[in-house]
């Protein structure tokens, strides 16, 4: 039985049906995503993994991917589309519940360390290595440059407590700080399980009043 198993697990997958080949060309990104996730930094990345992981013969992915490159575009469009969608619906939530710049700005930061933390495989993919360092395309800035631009937005709202003086007064500084230190959050926390953290959404708050010092207490 347990031989039957195996070759069931090696045998490729069925060919999808005629006008399915979207739902193949996801799951060719979502496998990508996998192969690169369990990958190190400096670990080689080929079509043929990807090929394996989704049970389909080497050629099919090269009919909806040219290259490796236009796969790893691909997979940055797919997760950072992921991430933008995710602080925009936190976003939407805290405006909701009566929230100004300050709790807009606080539930898309707390959501994105939630998001990284439940998620370590996409997280490592968009963030520590295992695709930018392997594509060179200026298209890769794009991608997440809406998270950015909207951080710098609502920072731009934000009145900071009375005669309270920012390290930064630049708004766009201010966002980097505030992006590198959720960062580090969510990266520790992965990378160093065997600390006693404090909760996670405890530390995105106080990191982030330290360092936007909103005017709401």
């Amino acid at each position: 039985m347990g031989a039957k198993k195996a070759a069931a697990a090696d045998r490729p997958r069925l060919r999808n049906l005629r006008g399915e080949g979207d739902r193949l060309r996801g799951e060719i990104i979502d496998a990508a995503i996998k192969v690169l996730a369990a990958l190190g930094p400096e670990d080689p990345f080929s079509l043929r993994s990807v090929a394996k992981e989704a049970k389909i013969a080497a050629p099919s992915v090269y009919i909806h991917f040219s290259d490796r490159n236009v796969l790893l575009l691909a997979v940055l469009e797919k997760l950072f589309g992921e991430q933008i969608a995710i602080r925009a619906a936190a976003e939407e939530a805290a405006a909701k519940a009566g929230g100004g710049a300050w709790e807009r700005l606080l539930a898309r930061s707390i959501v994105s360390v939630l998001f990284g933390l439940k998620n370590p495989g996409h997280y490592k993919v968009l963030f520590e290595g295992r695709v930018v360092p392997r594509l060179n395309d200026p298209r890769i800035a794009d991608f997440g440059r809406p998270l950015m631009v909207r951080s710098i937005e609502l920072i731009r709202q934000i009145q900071t407590i009375s005669g309270a003086r920012r390290v930064s007064e630049d708004p766009q500084r201010l966002a980097l700080l505030l992006w590198s230190s959720l960062h580090g959050i969510i990266s520790l926390q992965i990378n160093k399980p065997t600390l006693e953290w404090p909760k996670a959404v405890e530390l995105a708050e106080q990191i982030a009043r330290a360092i936007i010092r909103p005017e709401r207490a």
